[in-house]
C-alpha cells in the first residue's frame, strides 16, 4: 500500500515506488508495431521510471468506451484517463481500475488527484506548467505515486522555450510528455516538433521523456534511437 498522507488514506498500488526509481512491469513480445517499439525504448532507457513505456490515453470525444479499451491493451500497459468533466466519470474511473488491477496496468488520473485518491490510481498526469507546481506538491503528499506532467509547446521553437520556461524542478516527475513529435489531426497538437529536436530534449532534460504525437505504425519506428522512455497516443496505439 502506498500513503497518501495529505489525505490520510492508503493508496493501493501494485508498482513500486518513484522514489526508488524500479521498473514497471512490462515484458512485451507480441506483433503489435507499436507495443514492440515501446519494449525496445523500454530496454534502452537513459533515466529510470516506474512508468510503462506504453501509455495510452483516453478522450472522451475520441474513446467512447475506455474500459473496453483496456482490456484489449497489452498486460503492463499504462492508461491515463482524462474525462474532461464527463457524466458517470467516477463510475467509468472505478470500473478502469478493476480492469487494469487485472491486467496489471498502471491508471493514472488526468490533473484529478482528488479522484486518484478516491479510486486508488498509480498517479495523476499533470497540465503542462514551467513551474511544475502541481507535480511537486503532489510528490509531496503522495511520494508513492507515479506523476507525470505534458510538456511545455514551443512549435519550430521548441528548443529556446523548454530551455527558458521550465523553472520547476523537474526531478519530481515520472515522466515529461512531450507533442507533438509527429503531424496529428488533434486540435491541440500543435506544429510537429520532429525526432531532431525530441532526441535533443531527451538528451538535455533530466527527467524520462515520453514522445506524443502522430505516432502510428507508420511513423513509430522512426523513434528507436531518439531516447524516449516511451510513447503515448491514442488511435494510432490501437491500429
Amino acid at each position: 500500500m502506498g500513503m497518501c498522507d495529505f489525505f490520510e488514506i492508503p493508496v493501493p498500488s501494485r508498482v513500486n515506488s518513484p522514489m526508488n526509481k524500479m521498473p514497471p512491469v512490462w515484458n512485451y513480445s507480441g506483433d503489435h508495431p507499436v507495443a514492440s517499439v515501446a519494449q525496445g525504448l523500454f530496454k534502452v532507457r537513459r533515466r529510470p521510471t516506474p512508468l510503462s513505456p506504453f501509455v495510452f490515453m483516453t478522450d472522451p470525444q475520441r474513446v467512447l468506451d475506455p474500459v473496453a479499451v483496456a482490456q484489449g491493451l497489452p498486460r503492463g500497459s499504462a492508461i491515463i484517463y482524462r474525462h474532461f468533466g464527463r457524466d458517470g466519470h467516477r463510475r467509468e474511473a472505478d470500473a478502469l481500475r478493476q480492469v487494469t488491477f487485472a491486467r496489471d496496468q498502471q491508471l493514472l488520473m488526468g490533473h484529478d488527484p482528488e479522484l486518484a485518491v478516491q479510486i486508488g490510481a498509480d498517479g495523476v498526469h499533470f497540465r503542462r506548467d514551467g513551474q511544475v507546481l502541481a507535480p511537486s506538491l503532489w510528490r509531496e503528499k503522495c511520494p508513492d505515486w507515479i506523476i507525470t506532467m505534458a510538456g511545455l509547446k514551443g512549435g519550430q521553437n521548441y528548443q529556446k522555450s523548454y530551455q527558458q520556461n521550465y523553472q520547476g524542478d523537474l526531478s519530481v516527475l515520472d515522466g515529461l510528455f512531450v507533442s507533438s513529435v509527429f503531424y496529428s489531426k488533434s486540435p491541440s497538437a500543435g506544429d510537429p516538433i520532429g525526432v531532431p529536436a525530441l532526441t535533443d530534449i531527451c538528451a538535455r532534460l533530466p527527467v524520462p521523456v515520453f514522445a506524443l504525437g502522430g505516432i502510428n505504425t507508420r511513423t513509430v519506428h522512426d523513434l528507436i534511437g531518439s531516447g524516449a522512455a516511451g510513447l503515448a497516443g491514442i488511435e494510432g496505439l490501437l491500429g
